[in-house]
């Protein structure tokens, strides 16, 4: 069965190779092996009449289950030989940590069990298993009633708590962990030697004799064990609430949230923008769903000043998450207002009216939630949070565009568990954009009735289904998409998903690693480990661009090497998002170094692609710097081509010569945001709309930043005028950014008066 289990693992891209997630599913395989072998060698040994000292007896119990499973590492090695791997020493400290660590753990617990149980037929089948199921119900029990989403557990080692969070570290706590559960287990294998009688392989119950050695080394191991779970909280591997809420250190609580905030200068200084932003985006969710916000309690936000931080007290280190049963959401500070503030709180909202237990989207089966439906889950956030973070599609775009690009996920994968395996970009705009598309036509009633059912669509709407598709399909099929949106498209859609892709995890922690380098001012560290990287995944161009922005800081050899790898992705093979960014990087290191001519080549040959609107943006103003005359002119490409220039002091010194140029004052008004002076951005972006605008790329930004700066600053006339702008793109997008912004100063009036 094991050796099956690993051809069926070794036919899969995640996990062909030597890496975590084949040793995470050979942990969960090697426990139950141990389970069933540990006790089972006993049970043989006293059929036998095989007399044996205990720590002997558990010892060859392990044997067995362990060498069994060391044949898939076997396996997995030398397919990693024939095929490559990113990280085989990772892969190899993955395996031992995990999957040798608990079948070892596993057996000689199962071990201990049989003898202490003794000759019982019955029992001493049963009661591995039953224990097996106390540490599962133990392990699910605290994920039901804590804020962490990882678990550290004997019987898997550490699973993060979900599969989009590429970044998985085997750290102290894991080994902490392992230490706890090896404890435990000699304890009680020392108390069993303490009573042990080596003819039966059982314990003493009755009778004199006790083993003082063995009965000291339990007292000892047993008090190791419960030091090291009184401080598991402060070790890492059982991490509460209330050790999150007291290494945050910061607590505000709002008529309907007890935001508990690290208590950096940064978010104290924006916690009540925060906190208001916290209670308006629940008043718009409950208006959208149709909910009363009594009804909804008090919800408990999580709210960690960095990933790093975040993913240490909880899990998910680039993954916002909520607990609608606890009503709890975790969050990581991000620019007001917040990106996925609104998403998260509607997973909470939902719980009103979702499963009775877990609060979400399932179906039961004997009275229990089983069919959990992640489709309908973070499809109903995802339209609520319309038209979410997307700075140029609304999800019913997005999702045209995967049709038209042949990336679109069917809708029964979709609705099923089988979205796990989707890209989670792809299959959270689809699932956003059909739950957007019922609640337009059929209101929010039918919504949260397919919730509560866990999608029973023909009860909830009248209509199976596939019919539903059919008429959203037909809506989509009126949906324009711009041809630079398109290109957009490609590229965010074009990666598939976890389990397509070999090694995500061991890349993610390095780059992660590389990214810590660089913040510590170790360029050269973060290069090599970036050129590590790139060798592995040599088709995946955000690699490579990062690895050339680091070198272009180095000497001429590493410029030249960072020319070479730009040049390459810049390439007409290339698509023209990748290109874009390529180019806009060689147009830099030309004007860098002086060489103005090539740099407005590169410029005018990035803009001849179908660019997203970031990107032309940002080409465009190169190429006005460039055209400009005089010392005006010279400022400005000192501005966009100098790195150790002082920009605002570019600008201001420019604006005085070109006072009315209304993009000299849009570059004013962007370091005047990026220093924290709302105020004075507010003036100088609202300024530059009155004065005019090279494109209507600049009025886009112009007016996205303005808003901000403006209800920052209580500027209700700015923000007027950057709400006007936003309506008049042209843009759908826009047109509902400007709509969040009335609701939001509306809510605002509401609530002060």
């Amino acid at each position: 069965m094991v050796v099956g289990i690993a051809l069926a693992c070794l036919r899969s891209p995640l996990l062909g190779t030597l890496g975590y997630e084949l040793a995470l599913v050979m942990a969960a395989v090697g426990s139950l092996c141990g389970v069933d072998l540990g006790a089972a060698a006993i049970r043989r040994s006293r059929a036998a009449s095989s007399s044996a000292a205990c720590p002997r007896a558990i010892g060859l119990a392990v044997l067995a289950p362990v060498t069994i499973m060391a044949l898939p590492l076997i396996m997995a090695a030398a397919r990693t030989l024939w095929a490559g791997s990113c990280d085989p020493w990772f892969g190899v400290q993955a395996y031992l940590a995990l999957t040798v660590a608990s079948t070892t753990v596993a057996a000689a617990g199962s071990a201990v069990i049989a003898i202490v149980v003794g000759p019982r037929r019955w029992l001493g089948v049963a009661a591995p298993y039953l224990v097996l199921v106390f540490v599962i119900v133990a392990g699910v029990h605290r994920f039901w009633t804590e804020p962490p989403v990882f678990t550290y557990s004997p019987l898997v080692g550490y699973f993060p708590g979900n599969l989009y969070d590429e970044d998985i570290r085997l750290g102290a706590p894991l080994a902490w962990a392992r230490l706890e559960q090896l404890a435990v287990v000699l304890a009680c294998a020392a108390a069993a030697t303490a009573r042990y009688d080596r003819e039966r392989l059982a314990v003493r119950w009755r009778g004199p004799g006790l083993e003082m050695p063995a009965a000291l080394m339990a007292v000892v191991l047993g008090g190791g064990a419960l030091a090291l779970r009184l401080n598991a909280g402060a070790l890492g591997y059982a991490i509460d609430g209330d050790d999150i809420a007291a290494e945050l250190g910061g607590t505000k609580v709002t008529p309907h949230f007890v935001i508990h905030y690290d208590a950096t200068p940064a978010i104290t200084a924006d916690i009540e923008l925060i906190a208001a932003d916290h209670e308006l985006r629940l008043a718009q969710v409950c208006s959208t769903i149709g909910v009363e916000p009594s009804a909804v309690g008090t919800i408990h936000s999580y709210y960690f000043a960095t990933s790093e931080r975040k993913g240490r007290l909880m899990g998910a280190h680039q993954v916002e998450m909520a607990k609608p049963w606890l009503r709890q959401i975790y969050l990581t500070h991000d620019e007001f207002p917040h990106s996925s503030l609104r998403h998260e709180i509607a997973h909470v909202v939902a719980g009103t009216f979702g499963d009775r237990w877990l609060g979400v989207a399932a179906r039961r089966v004997v009275g229990l939630p089983v069919l959990v439906n992640p489709g309908l889950i973070e499809g109903l956030a995802v339209a609520i949070d319309w038209p979410g973070a997307s700075r140029s599609m609304t999800p019913h775009q997005a999702m045209r565009a995967m049709e038209l690009l042949g990336f679109a996920p069917a809708a029964d994968d979709v609705f099923s568990v089988k979205f796990m395996t989707l890209a989670s970009a792809r299959s959270y705009t689809a699932a956003g954009s059909f739950v957007r598309f019922l609640l337009e036509r059929y209101g929010a009633a039918g919504v949260r009735e397919v919730y509560r059912s866990g999608g029973d669509f023909a009860a909830a709407f009248g209509k199976p289904r596939a019919t539903l598709v059919a008429e959203w399909r037909a809506m989509l099929a009126t949906v324009e998409v711009p041809a630079a949106a398109l290109e957009v498209a490609r590229e965010r859609f074009r990666r598939g998903g976890v389990f397509d892709r070999p090694c995500p995890h061991a890349i993610a922690r390095r780059q992660a690693a590389a990214e810590a380098r660089a913040v510590a001012g170790d360029r050269q560290g973060a290069i090599t480990i970036l050129r590590g990287v790139c060798r592995d995944a040599p088709d995946e161009p955000g690699y490579g661009l990062t690895l050339a922005a680091l070198l272009a800081g180095g000497d001429p050899a590493q410029q030249a090497e960072s020319r070479e790898v730009y040049a390459r992705w810049s390439r007409p093979d290339q698509g023209a998002l990748i290109r874009g960014a390529a180019l806009e990087a060689l147009a830099r290191l030309d004007g860098r170094a002086g060489a103005m001519t090539e740099a407005r080549a590169a410029i005018d040959t990035a803009l001849a692609l179908p660019l997203d609107d970031d990107r032309r943006r940002s080409l465009e103003a190169m190429q006005r710097a460039l055209d400009q005359p005089g010392l005006g002119g010279e400022l400005l490409r000192r501005y966009f081509f100098t790195t150790d220039d002082d920009g605002l002091a570019a600008v201001l010194l420019a604006r005085q010569l070109t006072a009315s140029d209304g993009f000299v004052t849009y570059l004013l008004g962007l370091q005047y945001q990026e220093r924290g002076q709302a105020a004075a951005a507010a003036t100088a972006l609202d300024a530059s709309l009155t004065q005019g605008l090279p494109s209507p790329r600049f009025v886009r930004a112009a007016s996205r930043r303005l808003a901000v700066a403006a209800w920052r600053a209580g500027d209700a006339a700015a923000l007027e005028h950057a709400i006007a702008a936003l309506a008049g793109t042209g843009v759908e997008v826009d047109r509902w950014l400007a709509e969040d912004w009335r609701a939001r100063r509306a809510i605002a009036a509401t609530t002060t008066r």
